[in-house]
């Protein structure tokens, strides 16, 4: 099996395009054009907010023409395969999206079950990166079987990284909440050690750290500056700002029957959808406001348990969220990174009413960067009033500053670059550190190209 380096390739590449009216730089170009492309793995976990900003990227590197094998549960399989990767399986058992979200209202739950899977999942992929022999080996942030098996593998890495980086982001956090993380850690301490150990003993001590490892490359799907200060963040980390694609999403809305007044989306995400009592709430809020309100209540809610729909609301189980964002003037969510994101991006000011911790964290920023508001923030989080809620939207659509403060830090996500600018990143970090591995390829010659 050869190699080549990329910047060697690469000079090889100029010089044969320099002499494409050359018969015989022709064949060699067509070879090197094809080896210039890479075998890329993805590795992530079964959770939606860590997945869709993949996907645009994913879709993205695959039309460039490189190889990509995305591993993921199998019920993930249905969201990633238009991208046009070659989708694997992870072996089951594995968590739902529900349980994941559930786990990520405390840490300490969340960081019991990465540890669980873990050690499975990482003997796993060593086999398969055996076996498949990737270029590069990318992996969301809290999946550290992805890591792990590259490091053994001696395969480049690089980092996904879909939520704020909460190292060095104390401040972010605040003291109260890490006084109770440690706290409610303590009972689980001696479990955790020993995970700690086994997973030492199995991959070796320079190979498995903590849940999240960062690589010599880390891609955040934020701007910098919708990012809390952080100390820690240097020169690995890049700044892509949202991954959007709206070819990737599906759905219709009816567009013709939106009125002039104002316009509010009510939308919980994939995972918290079934709160009711929620819905129940927002419609005595906003009976009898002089508003329209669009509630996307999930695919698997029955919109008869929510009782008599208010004239003023159009309720569907699934609204284009890229779509109608460009359409309103409020956005009641909770506080999911890609939702804050997305109505950000459209400049649309926010309510963030969330559900777990992560959620909070977004939740803060909004409110630091005068872009929204935040209800619901006290543990167990979510719990809201319909005077709340009243009281909030007046607030958001009589003072035009949420919106100019929303619209700035949407030029901040949009100037980021997306996932062309991930993609980017990704190419470069290839040509900077990697060898690919050419593979039935046979390439001769006789002067080196310095």
């Amino acid at each position: 099996m050869a190699t080549i380096s990329a910047f060697r390739l690469t000079n090889i590449y100029k010089c044969a395009k320099f002499s494409l009216n050359k018969k015989y730089f022709k064949p060699l170009l067509k070879n090197i054009q094809r080896l210039r492309m890479a075998k890329i793995v993805y590795v992530g976990l079964p959770a939606h907010g860590h997945t869709n900003p993949t996907l645009p990227v994913m879709k993205e590197l695959v039309q460039r023409g490189h190889t990509v094998l995305y591993y993921n549960a199998a019920s993930f399989q249905e969201k990633i395969d238009p991208t046009g990767v070659d989708f694997r399986a992870l072996p089951e058992p594995l968590p739902t999206a529900r349980e994941i979200a559930e786990a990520l209202r405390e840490l300490i739950n969340a960081s019991l079950m990465i540890s669980n899977m873990s050690r499975r999942l990482t003997h796993y992929l060593i086999d398969e990166f055996e076996r498949e022999q990737p270029d590069l080996v990318i992996y969301d942030s809290i999946a550290m079987w992805g890591y792990i098996a590259a490091r053994i593998q001696n395969i480049p890495q690089i980092c996904f990284i879909t939520t704020f980086v909460l190292d060095g982001s104390q401040g972010a956090v605040g003291l109260g909440t890490m006084a109770r993380f440690f706290w409610s850690a303590l009972p689980h301490m001696p479990k955790l050690i020993s995970w700690r150990r086994s997973m030492a003993r199995d991959f070796g001590k320079d190979h498995s750290g903590g849940i999240t490892e960062y690589a010599d490359l880390n891609i955040v799907f934020t701007s910098q500056s919708f990012h809390p200060k952080n100390n820690f963040i240097d020169g690995r980390f890049r700044f892509v700002g949202p991954s959007l694609e709206p070819s990737l999403r599906d759905g219709d809305f009816p567009f013709e029957q939106l009125h002039d007044e104002p316009k509010v989306y009510i939308s919980l995400g994939t995972v918290h959808y079934l709160n009711t009592a929620f819905y129940r709430a927002v419609f005595k809020a906003f009976a009898n406001q002089s508003a329209q309100f669009i509630l996307s209540i999930g695919k698997n809610t029955d919109i008869t348990q929510l009782g008599t729909t208010p004239n003023n609301f159009i309720v569907r189980n699934y609204v284009s969220q890229l779509a109608i964002l460009q359409h309103v003037d409020a956005f009641i969510t909770h506080g999911g990174m890609n939702s804050v994101h997305e109505g950000l991006y459209y400049g649309v000011p926010e309510i963030v009413v969330p559900h777990q911790f992560e959620q909070l964290l977004n939740g803060n920023r909004v409110v630091q960067t005068g872009a929204g508001l935040l209800l619901g923030n006290t543990r167990p989080y979510g719990r809201v009033t319909a005077q709340e809620l009243r009281t909030a939207l007046n607030t958001l659509l009589n003072n035009p500053q949420y919106q100019q403060n929303a619209q700035r830090i949407g030029t901040t996500l949009k100037e980021a670059g997306g996932y062309r600018q991930a993609v980017k990143e990704i190419e470069t970090f290839l040509d900077a550190v990697t060898s690919y591995q050419i593979r039935g390829a046979s390439l001769s010659l006789q002067t080196p190209i310095p």
